[in-house]
């Protein structure tokens, strides 16, 4: 009589580890005039543990009289390890000057690139316009083996349908206690959960206000696609359109007391800033004194773009309408020309 037959199987995969790091070097023909010998930047990746293994660029500019030398250095480990890595300068429209990659078994304490990475006239040629480099380094780090025994296939859960279930709430019309209207269209809602989502909706609806003896809401200062996103967030968490609508869903947020809402719309907001936006992005800063989205506001108005900034639309409404907010973009601009500090 024969036994049960049982497999058994072992797993060896590759621990890696993938890194981006950029180094913006800003007043380049100055800096370049001013150094000698190798610059270092700093540690990346940031806020690891002390055992994660870190690394920093080396940036030799004029190695020798015709080229430059730009290299990757590992920080703290030991032995020998793969490293698959590539090396780029991009001018400040991101256009790529030179690129390098390669891969290789190293010892952690040699460096890694390029003696010649790039020949001086080219590097200084490419970036004379708006006097910015940008180095690139990605790489995968391949650290170590590791094997595992195969379990058994335990089963999975059933994946979470509450958000899409909720959207189904947005364009629902069953079962809400109170109904907004807007520009001639209605929509029903649901008092506890606007409460919930809304210290603003919660105020309405728990005083005796118009609001919570009706259970009608008007609302003439929102369009109504952008109040529908609202909704969707409210209901989800979940944007579809925040592309297109991010200036005004910030607006609205911030009237409702929607943090999570104003935070995301003011992280997407900033991301796109554009020499043709950026003027519109300060003006809604100031309007909602939202310092932090004003602060990169001003930082970008007083940068490399200044000069195509001043020949947007944006910036020609704000000359008629908030001449003070010119005095600050100004003001930033020449407090970065002189190296000194923001007012």
């Amino acid at each position: 009589m024969s036994g049960k037959a049982h497999e058994s199987k072992m797993v060896t995969s590759v621990i890696s580890n993938q890194y981006a790091f950029t180094w913006v070097l800003n007043d380049f023909s100055a800096w370049w005039a001013k150094v000698s010998g190798t610059q270092k930047s700093l540690k990346f990746p940031f806020g690891v543990d002390a055992k994660a293994v870190q690394w920093f660029i080396l940036f030799h500019p004029k190695k020798s009289e015709t080229h430059s030398g730009l290299y990757l250095q590992a920080v703290n480990t030991t032995g020998k390890f793969e490293v698959g890595y590539e090396l780029a300068m991009e001018d400040s429209h991101r256009n790529t000057i030179v690129k390098r990659s390669r891969k290789m078994i190293m010892d952690w304490n040699k460096g890694l690139g390029w003696h010649a990475f790039i020949n001086n006239d080219k590097l200084l040629e490419a970036i004379n316009e708006d006097d910015q480099l940008y180095i690139i380094c990605k790489m995968t780090a391949y650290e170590k083996n590791v094997n595992e025994s195969l379990r058994e296939n335990l089963p999975e859960p059933i994946p979470s349908s509450m958000s899409k279930d909720m959207d189904t709430l947005v364009d629902g019309t069953t079962f809400g206690d109170v109904t907004i209207l807007i520009d001639g269209q209605r929509y029903l809602a649901y008092k506890g959960i606007l409460s919930a989502r809304s210290a603003v909706f919660a105020a309405m609806f728990e005083h005796p206000m118009q609001e919570s003896t009706e259970n009608c809401i008007t609302i003439n200062d929102v369009e109504p696609g952008v109040f529908k996103e609202l909704l969707r967030y409210i209901y989800t968490d979940q944007l579809t359109c925040l592309e297109t609508m991010a200036q005004k869903l910030y607006q609205v947020a911030d009237k409702y007391d929607i943090q999570t809402l104003k935070s995301l719309c003011r992280c997407h907001i900033v991301k796109k800033m554009n020499s043709e936006t950026a003027a519109d992005t300060l003006v809604l800063a100031d309007m909602h004194g939202d310092h932090q989205m004003k602060s990169h506001a001003l930082r970008f108005l007083s940068g490399s773009e200044a000069g195509t900034v001043t020949k947007s639309a944006g910036w020609k409404r704000i000359v008629r309408t908030h001449p003070d907010l010119v005095d600050e973009a100004f003001d930033a601009l020449a407090a970065r020309k002189t190296g000194g500090k923001q007012k």
